[in-house]
């Protein structure tokens, strides 16, 4: 008898995930998305954030640039873990003539406390070397924690030659367009309240803020770059009607901004938490 479950269990599994599967359902666990080798390295590449859900790796394919991976670093390994499908350089079970691979697996796991390491509140830094012919180059990703509904499984490094529009330009989510509505709305409530002034360079910034949220750019990407501290971002979110703020990774080029003296003064003249 136990043997024949064992032999069924493989027909169960496909029967149930058919049952569950609906036309309409979208299945994102086997989505890929492609990226343009120009945009994570070289000049005009910009740091990548790579978001890994627990219990649902992502991948970084460079398969189809015929790039080998020779090197990786993980500045912070204390929540995630990665994999090649070959060897690297470095490794004491590869030989030289064997070295290299063509795609990383990342995965999330419970936070290991590490003797020495500090935290990396805005990701863990990763740093891939590939080589192609005589040419190495150098990628550069921050990998974060998801949330919610996994987006993605793979994100394929692609020729420019290659790159679509589309490809360029992803869709804004729902995170976006909910905090620029919480801020808007927390921006007519200081108004209202006499807190900041439509005329004042506070309120442009702001207004510019609201501008690149919504656009898709992250929070604290989109503060550092309007010149916004995130803790008026939170009052301002909170004065909206948002109960908590989540805060996504920030970019190691657009570090935190302090207060100006105008958002001081507002911060300073709220009563609540």
């Amino acid at each position: 008898m136990k043997s024949k479950y064992i032999v069924c269990f493989g027909l169960i599994i496909p029967c149930a995930i058919a049952q569950l599967a609906t036309p309409n359902q979208a299945v994102l666990a086997n989505t890929v998305r492609q990226i343009a080798a120009s945009q994570v390295s070289g000049e005009t590449a910009q740091l990548l954030s790579v978001k890994v859900w627990p219990g649902h790796g992502v991948s970084i394919s460079f398969l189809s640039t015929r790039e080998i991976i020779k090197k990786i670093w993980l500045d912070d390994p204390s929540r995630f873990v990665f994999d090649v499908d070959g060897c690297l350089e470095g490794l004491g079970r590869c030989s030289e003539n064997n070295t290299g691979a063509g795609l990383i697996h990342i995965r999330q796991i419970e936070k290991v406390k590490i003797p020495g390491l500090p935290e990396s509140p805005y990701g863990a830094h990763m740093t891939v070397i590939t080589e192609s012919g005589s040419q190495r180059k150098t990628y550069h990703f921050r990998i974060v924690l998801g949330n919610g509904t996994p987006e993605y499984s793979e994100l394929e490094i692609i020729n420019d030659t290659a790159v679509k529009e589309e490809i360029v330009r992803p869709k804004v989510d729902y995170a976006a367009r909910s905090d620029s509505k919480y801020i808007s709305k927390g921006m007519q409530v200081a108004v209202s309240k006499q807190w900041i002034t439509t005329d004042s360079k506070l309120w442009k910034r702001l207004n510019q803020l609201v501008e690149l949220r919504s656009s898709g750019e992250e929070l604290v990407v989109a503060a550092s770059t309007a010149g916004v501290s995130m803790q008026l971002v939170e009052k301002l979110m909170s004065l909206g009607g948002k109960a908590r703020l989540e805060l996504p990774p920030a970019r190691r080029d657009n570090p935190p901004t302090t207060p100006t003296t105008a958002e001081t003064d507002f911060i300073s003249n709220q009563n609540f938490k």
